[in-house]
């Protein structure tokens, strides 16, 4: 079904429509906090309620008699605000109380007071010594305390504690909260946007990736900006063409090997009539060799058109296998590793190529040892025999089809060169590699590297 396409279908318009909202998020929250500012700031002293409740104290001490001044004090005391009644201020804490700028608190007393002139002296109780007569609750510190101290009509004076509001937050705290909460938006924004736009690049790169494993994958989906779809139509032409070029050369050679064999089974009818019996035999080897090799070469066309599906496969059991059969055999073998272990693959080729591993191992070193273990990109497989090794000039040239060592391998010991071929094709088949090097304790070991 066609995905209906949206009007920003490139790359750039994306991109900018990306950072667009994330602007629109960003002034749309900042915008929200200062609404709500109202709300969630601690108010000021003026504006809590709390000073009124002190002047109706200062009014009744006001009007109250001296004799009773003291216990009314205590008597319209609160667990907000305090009061306390001194004929005259002490002389040490005098010289700490000294008149301050008329701000907000003490305006707004004045104003409860009906009395704009009257004499207010502000001061902090965190600011008092510890053994000040002015202190309440026996010392006690209240840091978030506003105090004051008003003279009365006969020139007495009232101590005055009122505590700050609890609740609500404080002007730094309300922009740090908001801080955070435009820069966590923000980054959910970018996150989000950027993760969309990133999916195609993603589903991209995987197909790419499986298509480097596997030549038959599935084509890339078409979706994303005008850019990536054309890049998908571009790569699944190229991965067309390979395939329809892996397609036809395999056809071509199987072709070839199978039409081969009549002449070749019509040389070894001839060879029967030659009369020196020598030369009969190397006819007849030469013709078997032949025969052998195309024979492989069909096996090994018939594997690569094969469509032989991944599945799970555990890959430890298929080795254990492989080695108690040359044991069986009466071959050396061994295998250390763990017992399970699964990976995506093809267990009919992956087969094929373990399998042509070890037989070389056994037939060209003696024994196998196998070792299995983890790596941070999947898995690797170490093969190692006892035989003579290969020099580095020939580790990559095993490789080639129908290429054998002199040095290790003639027609008595069989063997067509197909063997490391078909092994190296079926493991880079599967995302992995192979590689030959020579043991310092002597003998050959193929190390396999399997993604997974």
């Amino acid at each position: 079904m066609l995905r209906p396409r949206l009007f920003c279908d490139s790359l750039a318009l994306r991109l900018a429509l990306t950072a667009l909202a994330t602007i629109l998020v960003a002034s749309l929250i900042g915008a929200s906090i200062t609404l709500l500012n109202s709300n969630l700031a601690r108010p000021p002293l003026e504006h809590s309620g709390l000073l009124n409740e002190a002047a109706v104290g200062l009014r009744l001490l006001d009007a109250a008699p001296p004799a009773g001044r003291p216990a009314l004090a205590e008597a319209a005391s609160t667990s907000d605000h305090f009061l306390r009644w001194f004929p005259t201020l002490p002389e040490a804490s005098a010289a700490t109380i000294v008149p301050q700028g008329d701000d907000g608190p003490i305006e707004e007393l004045r104003h409860l007071l009906h009395d704009p002139t009257r004499d207010i002296r502000v001061f902090k109780p965190k600011d008092l010594p510890p053994d000040s007569p002015l202190m309440f609750h026996h010392g006690e510190r209240l840091t978030w305390a506003r105090s004051g101290a008003i003279r009365l009509t006969d020139g007495s004076w009232v101590v005055f504690t009122v505590a700050q509001p609890s609740w609500g937050l404080s002007r730094w705290e309300r922009r740090i909260i908001g801080i955070l909460i435009v820069v966590l938006s923000i980054t959910l924004v970018t996150l989000v946007s950027t993760r969309l736009l990133a999916r195609p690049i993603e589903l991209f790169t995987t197909a790419a990736e499986r298509f480097g494993r596997d030549p038959k994958a599935a084509p890339i989906a078409e979706m994303g900006p005008t850019e990536l779809r054309r890049a998908a139509r571009a790569f699944n032409g190229m991965q067309a063409s390979v395939q329809r070029f892996i397609e036809d050369r395999t056809q071509m050679v199987a072709a070839i090997s199978h039409d081969l064999r009549t002449p070749i089974t019509r040389l070894r009818l001839r060879a029967e009539f030659v009369e020196d019996e020598e030369q009969r035999d190397r006819m007849l080897g030469d013709l078997d060799q032949m025969a052998e090799m195309i024979e492989a070469t069909l096996a090994f066309a018939r594997d690569d058109a094969a469509n032989e599906p991944m599945t799970p496969i555990d890959l430890p059991s298929l080795l254990e296998s492989m080695v108690d059969e040359a044991v069986d055999a009466g071959h050396e073998a061994s295998y250390a590793g763990p017992s399970r272990r699964i990976i995506q693959g093809r267990p009919v080729a992956l087969r094929r190529a373990f399998g042509n591993l070890v037989d070389n191992a056994i037939k060209y070193g003696e024994a196998v040892e196998i070792a299995f273990a983890d790596t941070a990109e999947g898995c690797r497989i170490a093969i190692a025999d006892h035989g003579p090794g290969i020099a580095a000039t020939d580790r990559e040239k095993v490789f080639q089809p129908f290429v054998r060592l002199e040095a290790s391998r003639n027609r008595d010991t069989g063997g067509t060169g197909l063997g490391l071929s078909i092994a190296r094709s079926i493991i880079r088949g599967h995302g992995g590699e192979i590689a030959l090097t020579n043991r310092p304790e002597g003998g050959l070991q193929v190390l396999v590297s399997l993604p997974g």
